[in-house]
Formats: structure tokens, sequence, C-alpha cells
């Protein structure tokens, strides 16, 4: 039935009432008995079916948490319309409920959740024998099992229920839970979420396992990395850091890999059995014996596992001491770690290991240090596969293979290639698509025919659910038929492996283990050193005669190691994030290789560029090809060899994220293509990702020729659009054909002392001399048609005199010279200090190239960064900085008639077509876009163009004026009047450019349904 709140109000009363009559004799009382008389009563009561009766499976709101060993995972999970909402864990009466045993388990279980969509993230814990309850924000870390009991939302006894049943009633009715749910993530939650812990209050923050876990392992003091590095240091003193990093690698991998088979209920907690034999064998904290100790255990883990992650390896002769492999324990276990791997699933792991492998042990004969890798350094980071990403690649390559699919032989004839694997997410990606249509097929087969064929036995199983799993049997089959993968990095291909091991240990429990063991008498994981590689993808064999050189490049000859795979013609399917960064210098013989081995080596090109060519070079005829991709390639003239490669095949799609950010903290705005390779021009599917919403990506899409594209940028527009360029481009010269010279101003970064301390208190301080000092302007203050007066500006000391184009004799001013002199031996420490002083017999002088021309005038400035087009004409000769450009026109040009076109919605349409978009819908607006604005030619002697001419000339003149008159205007109303007459002339301006042009009404709704950014 379900409860009024007034009913409900009356039984939970007789509930506690019942309950505090027989509460004397309730502490012998079996955890069941207490759930079913009183702890799922009272949710009953509350509206929940706590017996799921008439639900099927994926409905079931009260999920029992099966376990083969008690206490290891909390009772239940709470769930409506298929999403997670809290976890519940049921004690007996005797217990504590704020022992920081139990207090832990739950915690550790909800916050783990935390990285996962929002269907499976749970928030909140419940802890109760019904004499208590105790629910938990378990949104934040927990640096110490500690200081769990802060995180209490609230902390009840039984009378409370009663007491303070509205409360009760609000927060954990069945339907006021569902409503609260809905507003989680938004700026008003309600409900539970309303009582979300102040950060402050209890000390803590709400870090997500991924980034605390990776702290954890990889912390410049504290981490688990540089405290094995620096005990195996001190014992090992002669070993070198790629030793030490392996030998740390292998330990903590192990180690984890040991922590998930306990937390996931599949064997045995050997973390415990590691502990404890260490402390029989009676080891004093300063021995480093402890792997001797606990040889046994590693070597039943290998015969049991097999799969590379146990077995013996010379890294083990790195020794290290107990004390420091015994507080890592203690970390990892249960009890004291805020992460359980049953619910961190592989793919989380994956995003920590792509963090940790960017740094690297490096060693001196005193010290050790963690530092990041030449590359990442270079690359400004490690910036892991966001999941959404994985899951859209795989789906549009491997998906479209799988669809095709009629049966398990098909499958297993799959092969799947990540050239620069990584972790291994695109990898595990690929698994748990080729795991999902193996089940998806079983569940189809068993509901046609619930008899199963010796095949099938071997394949899948039924769980006590109903559900289907595979066997591991099938699994490690799996793996071995489709998987493939290569890195240059061998700490990558330890980790690819090692993860996907873990995958195929999931959704696996104990006893189904030890069954299939039994049944196929073999080790549960495959040997997977023949699908996952470790060598260079873009050098073969062919680099050298000597095998040393090979050696030093890490050659990969792709026959040889794959010949089973090549002989078939290639991959089914190749994908992957290569690496973005440039080639280092020096390696002129590496380059010289490229450009002999790769059509796309010319010009300037980074890696993915060779990636690409790789690729496409050993997949199968219609295989599928997809990578992310740093997007420039598409929108400029970069990558011209590589995008006459690409139009050799057929593109299935881009998906271009344009301005949104993927990677966190990176600079590079990337795109999804996905190829087919097989011969013919078809359309594709340009998809401008407008949005990504919970993983969920959101597109705007056109369809495009590809026989129109060439190897200059690619213009993805509709066909309607790109007429309309073409009519703005018929009869026209780009604008760069216009001027002398488009220029970018004073970079400040060359500026450290002439712009960062030059400030009136210097200036007076100093006494620095006038003539010297010049004002600049940022873009920002940048706008179309409004005069610079009033806005903000900057002072620079300036090395040349008003009106002098000649660099200054520094002597000829004293105190700009002394306030100079206190910086020079900074300066001359930079790679640039030559171009900033040089001291001469005659003198100090300034040999730095300032583009003295940005003081010059008249000249069209514009900023570099902007949502729409701002140009500027300026005749008053102020100076700017490297946030803006200057157009400067030729003499035969009325600087006036061409600022009309700039800012015209024309020209706006033209930018935004031709321009990427960066973050927040602002665009660059770089020379080699803004040279190309098509620009009409008057031809003065015809009096209609003429007279065209003329009005747009005395138009731009009335506009200028009234930016004016807004500028000094002194009230609301004054400035509205003034703005009313800007917006009538801003349209006079667009029909006039829609004249010189020549567009058809059609054509100019196509240019007006750009809306206008504000400026």
């Amino acid at each position: 039935m379900t409860y009024t709140k007034e009913q409900a109000r009356i039984e939970v009363a007789n509930l506690v009432d019942r309950f505090k009559k027989n509460e004397a004799s309730l502490n012998m009382q079996a955890e069941a008995q207490i759930e079913n008389d009183y702890i799922r009563p009272l949710f009953e009561h509350l509206n929940w079916n706590t017996t799921n009766r008439g639900l099927s499976v994926s409905e079931y709101e009260f999920v029992l948490q099966k376990t083969d060993r008690h206490g290891k995972r909390p009772d239940y999970i709470l769930q409506l319309d298929g999403q997670h909402l809290l976890v519940m864990d049921a004690k007996q009466v005797k217990y504590d409920m704020h022992d920081p045993r139990w207090i832990n388990q739950v915690y550790a279980y909800a916050y783990s959740t935390q990285n996962l969509s929002l269907t499976r993230k749970i928030d909140f814990a419940v802890l109760t024998d019904f004499q208590e309850y105790v629910v938990l924000d378990c949104t934040l870390y927990a640096s110490n099992p500690k200081v769990i009991s802060n995180f209490r939302v609230l902390d009840w006894r039984c009378d409370d229920y009663v007491t303070q049943f509205d409360t009760l009633w609000e927060l954990f009715e069945r339907e006021n839970l569902r409503k609260a749910a809905a507003t989680r993530g938004t700026d008003k939650p309600q409900g539970l979420w309303a009582r979300y812990l102040s950060p402050k209050k209890v000390k803590a923050n709400r870090i997500p396992p991924d980034k605390a876990f990776l702290a954890e392992m990889d912390n410049d003091k504290t981490g688990w990395r540089v405290r094995l590095a620096e005990d195996m240091k001190k014992h090992n003193p002669e070993a070198e850091g790629a030793e030490i990093t392996a030998a740390v690698q292998l330990l903590i991998d192990r180690l984890i890999f040991i922590k998930s088979l306990s937390d996931r209920e599949i064997d045995e907690d050997y973390l415990a059995q590691l502990a404890s034999t260490i402390e029989r064998a009676g080891l004093n904290e300063s021995d480093t014996n402890w792997f001797k100790a606990c040889r046994s255990i590693f070597k039943k883990l290998n015969q049991f596992y097999d799969g590379n992650i146990f077995e013996s390896r010379p890294e083990e002769n790195i020794i290290v001491s107990n004390k420091v492999v015994r507080s890592i324990l203690r970390e990892l276990h249960l009890e004291n770690s805020p992460y359980n791997f049953a619910v961190m699933p592989v793919e989380i792991l994956g995003t920590i290991y792509e963090r940790f492998l960017g740094r690297v042990v490096r060693t001196t004969e005193q010290r050790v240090k963690i530092e990041d890798k030449p590359e990442v350094r270079k690359a400004g980071g490690v910036y892991y596969t966001p999941q959404y990403i994985v899951d859209y690649i795989v789906e549009n390559t491997v998906g479209k293979l799988l669809a095709k699919c009629k049966s398990p032989a098909d499958v297993a004839k799959l092969t799947i290639l990540d050239p620069s694997c990584g972790s291994g997410s695109f990898l595990i990606g690929v698994c748990s698509a080729l795991i999902q249509w193996y089940i998806d097929y079983y569940a189809h087969r068993h509901d046609r025919s619930s008899t199963q064929t010796r095949r099938d036995r071997d394949a899948y199983y039924l769980d006590s659910d109903g559900r289907v799993r595979l066997t591991a049997k099938l699994k490690r089959q799996i793996l071995l038929d489709n998987i493939h993968g290569v890195d240059i990095d061998s700490q990558a291909v330890e980790v690819t492996r090692f993860s996907l091991s873990l995958k195929a240990l999931e959704n696996i429990r104990r006893n189904e283990l030890y069954e299939e063991v039994d049944l196929f008498r073999q080790a549960v994981l495959p040997d997977l050193s023949r699908n996952i590689k470790c060598g260079n993808s873009l050098v073969g064999n062919d680099y050298s005669l000597h095998p040393t050189d090979r050696y030093a490049v890490n050659a990969f000859d792709w026959q040889n190691e794959f010949p089973e795979v090549m002989e078939s013609y290639g991959f089914d399917v190749v994908i992957g994030n290569p690496p973005y960064i440039a080639f280092q210098e020096g390696r002129e013989e590496l380059k010289r290789y490229y450009k002999r081995k790769y059509q796309a080596a010319t010009g300037k090109y980074d890696q993915y560029i060779l990636f690409v060519e790789r690729a496409l070079s050993i997949l199968k005829k219609d295989g599928f090809f997809g990578f992310i991709l740093p997007n420039k390639f598409i929108h400029s003239n970069y990558g011209g060899g590589i995008k006459k490669v690409m139009l050799q095949h057929q593109i299935v799609g881009i998906a271009d994220f344009t301005d949104l950010a993927v990677f966190a903290d990176a600079t590079n705005y990337p795109c999804i293509v996905i190829i087919r390779k097989s011969k013919g021009n078809k359309k594709f599917a340009y998809k401008s990702v407008q949005s990504i919403d919970g993983g969920e990506i959101k597109f705007s899409t056109v369809q495009i020729k590809q026989t129109g594209l060439t190897s200059s940028a690619w213009l993805l527009i509709d066909n309607k659009e790109q007429d309309t360029l073409y009519k703005l481009h018929h009869g026209t010269i780009p604008l760069g054909a216009f001027s002398y010279a488009i220029t970018q101003g004073l970079r400040t970064g060359q500026l450290r002392v002439f712009y960062n301390n030059i400030t009136p208190a210097s200036i007076a301080s100093n006494k620095i001399e006038s003539a010297l000092l010049r004002e600049v302007y940022h873009g920002k203050n940048v706008k179309r048609y409004s005069s610079l007066l009033n806005k903000e500006r900057d002072l620079i000391l300036f090395p040349y005199e008003k009106d002098n184009r000649t660099a200054v004799q520094i002597n000829k001013y004293p105190h700009a010279r002394r306030y100079l002199t206190q910086f020079r031996e900074g300066l001359n420490e930079r790679k640039d200090s030559g171009k900033l002083f040089k001291n001469t017999e005659k003198g100090w002088f300034e040999y730095w190239d300032p583009k003295p021309a940005c003081f010059k005038s008249p000249k069209i400035v514009f900023p570099d960064i902007s949502k729409r087009n701002n140009f500027y004409l300026d005749i008053g000769g102020v100076g700017y900085l490297n946030t803006c450009y200057a157009i400067f026109l030729k003499d035969s040009v009325d600087p006036r008639y061409v600022l009309g076109i700039l800012n015209s919605s024309a020209s706006q349409f033209f930018i935004r077509k031709i321009c990427p978009s960066v973050r927040g819908g602002f665009y660059r607006y770089k020379t080699q876009y803004v040279k190309q604005i098509p620009i009409r030619t008057i031809n003065m002697a015809v009096p209609a163009e003429k007279e065209h001419h003329d009005r747009m000339v005395q138009m731009v003149e009335s506009m200028l004026m009234l930016h004016q008159h807004k500028d000094i205007a002194t009230t609301r109303t004054e400035q509205d009047q003034v703005q009313r007459q800007i917006n009538v002339t801003d349209r006079q301006i667009d029909q006039l450019v829609y004249e010189l042009y020549d567009l058809t009404p059609k054509e100019i709704k196509i240019v007006e349904a750009q809306q206008h950014a504000k400026a």
C-alpha cells in the first residue's frame, strides 16, 4: 500500500515503540532479523518497495549487494528509475554505528562512485541498526579514516524517527527522494542534496577519487612513488632511474591488483595476508626481506592468474624496506582506504594511470627526484581521454562492425588496434563493447531457448538474478582474439596489460572464478605479451641497417610483430588518441626517415600527423579509423599532407569540439575524425559540438561534400552557406591586397621591464624621462567604431623617442638608464637578452625590435580575440599591445570605406565561417583569417559605384561621431538616444554592404541567421 504522511507517522511510531519494548533482547538478534523486522518496515512506511515485488531486475528499488564474505560491501543500494540514490549498510544492534570500521566501509563505497555518471554516483550513505541511524555526506575526501565521523549529516537514535518525523519524511520518503534527486547538480538542490556539508566546516575537500588516489600515488613528498623510490635508492645505490621507475611501478601494479581482488571479493584478502606474513616473520622495519618472506604468496597468485602481472621479473631484485611496504599495505587496506575498487571501474583507474605514466624517477648519487618526462613537459602536461570520447569513437568504429556480426564467430575475427595505447583507455572501451555484444547475443539466445549447448556453457551462465554473465574463458578469448596495442613507453605497455587484466575480472566473484579454473584447468588471465607490445609505431626496421640505431628509436616491424593480422591485410579498426607534440630538435636522421616514409611529412608537422597516416596504412579495406586530434589541421592550411592522405578514403564523420575544453587545462581544441578505408567521395556529417552534459555530446550537424575539400583549410559549412560565401568573394579582392601590412602589437613577454614595472609610483620615484614613456592599449579596450577616449590604458618605457624610428642612446636619459640597470642581469640570462640590450663603446643601446609602427596612423585596430567584429579607426597614433592587431591600408584606399565593410554583418558572417572559435564563443582574429575578408573593389569612374563608396564613407563618419557622442554623454537618456541612432546607422551600413555584394534576400537571411554576439 501507499502511505499518507499521517498514516506513516503512526506506523513509524508503532515500529519504534515495538523496538524499544524489545530493545534489551535485540542485541543477540541476527542482522537479517533486524533488517526484516525493523529496517525494511521503516522504509516500507516511507513507501519503498523493499521486496521489489512486481518489479523487473532493472527496476529493483532495494538492490541487495550479494557478497561472498560478510562485511566487504554495504548491504543495499536504493535506486529509482535505474538511478542509484543511496547506499545502506544494516548492522546488528550490538554494534556501535560510530565504529570507524563500519563508517569507513559504507563511506568508501559511496565515495568511490564520485567519478561515475549521475545515475551511478552515490552522494549519501546510511549506516543503521534501527537503534541508530547515521547518514554520511560521501562527496568529501577523507585523508584519514578518523575524519569520516565529521561527515555525518544526520546522527539519530530511534526516538528521532518520531520526534523528527517531518524531516524523515521530507528526506527519505520515496517520492520526495525522487524529486530531490532531480535537483542534484543544480544551483538549488532540494531535500537530502540540500544538506551537503560545508567543506570548511568539516575541514575536508570535495576531491574526486581519481585525483585523490593519484595524489596518494604520486604526491612529490608523501606519495607511494617517491617513498618507494627514495627507499629503493637508499638500499640500491647503484640502481639507475629507469630501473627504479620500473620496480616502483611493478610493486604498485601488484598491490593495486591485489586490492582489486579483495575489494571485488574475487579472491582472498591478500593485502592482509602480506601484512600478517611480514609480522609473523618478525622482520624489523629496517629489514628488506619482506619479498622473500612473501614470495610464496606471489607465486600462488602467478600460478592462478598468470597474465604477466606476478611472473618473476628482474625488477624484483631492487629491494625496498619493510617499513615502506607495510605503510602502503596499511593505507590500501579497505579498513583504512577511502577507495573501494568494487565500484571504481577499470576506466577510472586508467585515467589515474594515464597521469601517473607522465612522470618518472630521476636519480643522482645522493637523491631521487620525480619529474615529468621530456615529452610531457613539452606538451604542457598529461591529458587523459574522457570516457565520453572513448565511447563515441568505439561506438562509431567498432560498433559499426559489431552491428553487422551475426555470430560469435564473426566477432572473433575482428582485430582492433590502438597504436599509441597509453594506459589502455581505448582498448578497455573496446573490451567493454565486445563484452556487451556477447551479453546481448546470449541473452537473446537464452530468451529463445533456455537449453544451453556445450559451447554456450563455455561462454556464459546466469547469475542468481537471472542475468547473463560471460565466463572467464570467453573474456580471456576476447582479449587474445580482438585486442591489440602498441606504445613506445614500456610503462604504458605494462599498465595497458594490467588494466585489461582487471577488465577481464570485472563482475566475476570468487566462487565463479574458482569454478572456471577447475573447469578449464588453466590460469585465469591470458598472456597479453603477444597482443600489447612496446615499440615505435612510426619507425620500422627500414630505418637503418644497424641494429643499434633501430634499438635507439625502438623500431617496430608490423609484419613481424602482428604477422597473422598483417597477412590478412591489416586491422579491422584502428582507434586512439595519438601524441600531439612536435618533434624534438636534433633528430635530423629521424626527420629524414619520416620525409622518405610518409606522404604527410611535409612542411611543419606534429607527431599525430604521422600517426594518422600510419593508422590508415595498416587498416584493412573497409576498416574503420577513429582518432581524436587537434582541430587546427581542419581549419587552417596546416597539415596539408595529411588532408591529402585522408581524402584518398571515405570520411564518415567529423565531430568538432570547436571552443569546448575536452582536456582539462589544455590549449588544444580537438575533433574526432572517423574514416572508412574505401573509395568513394560521398557526403559526410560534420558535427559541431554544442555542449557536453554529463558525458552526453550534443551536436549541430551539416552534410559536407567530400569532393569539395582540398589540402587547404576545410570550409565545413552547408551548401547554402558555401554559396553565400562564394557570392561574397565574387568581384572582390582580399583585405590583404588592400593593405601593405597587418601587424600584431607589442609583445608583453618581452616587456617585463618596460611594461610590468612601469607604474605612476615607479615613474615618480625613479624620475623616468617622459620622452620615453608611451601609452598603450589592450585588445579588450577596442570596440567597433568606438574611440579609445577614457578607455583603460597602460604605460610602457619605450626605447624610441616620439616620432623617431631610430633606437635612442640610453645615455641621453640617465634616469631611465639607472632604472633599467637594475634589471640588466636578469635580462642577460633570458634567451632573448641579445635582442634587449647591447653594451657598446658609445653607450647602452636598445636592440630589441618593439615594432614602432604600432604608434603610426592612420590604421584600423582590432582585438586578437573577440565574439564579434570590433574594428576601430585610429588617426591619433595610439599604441597597442599584442592583444591587438592593426591594418595599414594602402594610400589609395579610404580607411572609412573599408571600416564599414569590416564591421558589417556580411564580414561577421565571413569570419565566423572561416575562423575557428575558442572557449566561450570567442574567435581568434589572426592575420591569416582577417586578410581573407573580401573587400568590394570600387571603380571611381563609374558614378553608381562612386556613389556607393561615398555613401559608405559618409555613414561611417556618422557612426564615428555618434560613438564619440555616446562616450561623452552625461545621462542614461542621452546615451539611449545616441544608441538608437547607432542601431539605425548600423542597419543602413549592412544594407549598403548587401547592395555592394549583390546579395539576394535569401542570402541576406543566411547572413543574418548568424546572431550578433555582444561586443
